[in-house]
C-alpha cells in the first residue's frame, strides 16, 4: 500500500534514455539552483550572484523552489522570480499539482528516514497547498514544466535532474547511498540500505549520453567523478540552496557551470572537465532575513521548525571536504 511521504507515483517515473534527447539549451554559464525552499533571500542572492557573470549565467531552479514559503507574499515573490528562468519540477511542485494528495510530500523518503521526519514534510506540504490554492496562476505555471532538462555547456552535455536518473524523487544520488561509503555521513544520516555503486552510476551516464549530471533533492551537497568508457564525467549535487549545507556555516550551496575555464574566487569545491569548469558556489544570502521570514511562518511547536530550525541556525554535520569526493579539489 502507498504510504504518503514514502511512495513514489508512476508519474515520477522516467529512464535515464530520456536525457539522451538533443540539448534542449545552450550556455556559457549555467548555475543550477536546487531546493531553495521558499527562502526569499536565498532567491534575491542567486540572482545577484548570476548577473556578476559575463555573460550573465543561465539559471535553472530543477525543483523544490517552494516549500516553506507559506506566507503570502514569500510564495508569490518566490513563484514570479524564479519563472523569469528555467525550471524543472520537484517533488514539492509537483504535489502542488497533483490532484489528489495521496503521495503526501512527494518525498519518497526511504526507510532509513524516520517516520516523524516523513509525517511533518507530509504536513508542511499540506499547509503549502493550502497557500498555492490563493495563486492559481502561480500554480498554473508549474503544470507544464519538464521532470528533467539537457543543457549544453561549452560543449560539454548536462543533464538536470531533481532526484535521480529514474526518478523525480528517487534517492539513488543521495551522498550517504554512494560507493565508496562515508562512515561518518551514513552515521550522521543513519543510512542503511542498497549502496549505489559506481558501475550503476557510470551505467546511467552512459545511457543518458551526459558527461555531468546534475541534481539536487537530497539534503547534502558534493561533487564526484567518474570514469566512463575513457571520458571522465562528474555527478554534482548542491544539496540545498536555500538551507545551510555545512558545519556552522549559514549559506546555502549552488552549482555552477561555465565554459570559461577559470576557477571562481568563491568555489568551494570543484573541477575542469574538457575545459567546463564545475564547482560548488556558497550562496551567501541574509541570514537574518531568512530567519526572520522562517520563524514567522514556522514558529516553535510547527512541524517545519522541528524538522529544520537547527540547520537553518547551525547548518548540517557535513564538512566542505567531504562533499569534494574522487578527484574533485577542494578550493577554500
Amino acid at each position: 500500500m502507498a504510504v504518503p511521504g514514502r511512495s513514489c507515483p508512476m508519474s515520477y517515473r522516467y529512464r535515464p534514455e530520456d536525457l539522451a534527447i538533443p540539448s534542449q539549451r545552450t550556455a556559457t554559464t549555467l548555475f543550477i539552483v536546487g531546493c531553495l525552499y521558499g527562502n526569499v533571500a536565498a532567491l534575491t542572492a542567486v540572482l545577484a550572484r548570476a548577473e556578476q557573470e559575463d555573460p550573465p549565467a543561465t539559471i535553472v531552479f530543477n525543483g523544490d523552489f517552494h516549500h516553506l514559503d507559506i506566507e503570502d507574499d514569500a510564495f508569490s515573490t518566490v513563484g514570479r522570480g524564479v519563472a523569469r528562468h528555467l525550471m524543472t519540477l520537484g517533488n514539492v511542485e509537483a504535489a502542488l499539482i497533483a490532484g489528489a494528495d495521496d503521495a503526501g510530500c512527494g518525498c519518497a523518503y526511504p526507510d532509513y528516514i524516520d517516520d516523524a521526519i516523513v509525517e511533518r514534510s507530509n504536513a508542511v506540504v499540506a499547509e503549502l497547498r493550502e497557500t498555492a490554492s490563493r495563486h492559481d496562476d502561480l500554480v498554473k505555471l508549474l503544470a507544464p514544466l519538464p521532470r528533467h532538462l539537457t543543457i549544453n555547456v561549452g560543449g560539454l552535455r548536462v543533464g538536470v535532474i531533481h532526484g535521480d536518473p529514474e526518478s523525480l524523487a528517487g534517492w539513488s544520488l543521495a551522498l550517504e547511498a554512494l560507493e565508496p561509503g562515508d562512515a561518518a555521513v551514513r552515521q550522521s544520516t543513519g543510512w542503511r540500505g542498497t549502496p549505489t555503486t559506481q558501475a550503476t552510476v557510470a551505467d546511467w551516464l552512459r545511457r543518458a549520453q551526459v558527461r555531468v549530471l546534475a541534481c539536487t533533492h537530497t539534503g547534502l551537497p558534493y561533487a564526484q567523478d567518474y570514469q566512463v568508457d575513457g571520458q571522465r564525467h562528474v555527478v554534482i549535487n548542491n544539496g540545498a540552496a536555500g538551507l545551510p549545507d555545512f558545519h556552522h556555516r549559514s549559506e546555502g550551496v549552488v552549482t555552477r557551470l561555465s565554459a570559461q575555464p577559470v576557477t571562481p574566487s568563491d568555489s568551494l569545491y570543484g573541477t575542469t572537465l574538457d575545459g567546463v569548469r564545475c564547482d560548488a558556489l556558497p550562496l551567501r544570502y541574509d541570514a537574518v532575513a531568512w530567519r526572520n521570514q522562517f520563524l514567522a511562518a514556522w514558529p516553535p511547536g510547527s512541524p517545519a521548525h522541528t524538522s529544520y530550525a537547527a540547520r537553518v541556525t547551525h547548518g548540517t554535520d557535513l564538512s566542505v571536504r567531504q562533499s569534494a569526493r574522487g578527484t574533485i579539489e577542494v578550493s577554500h
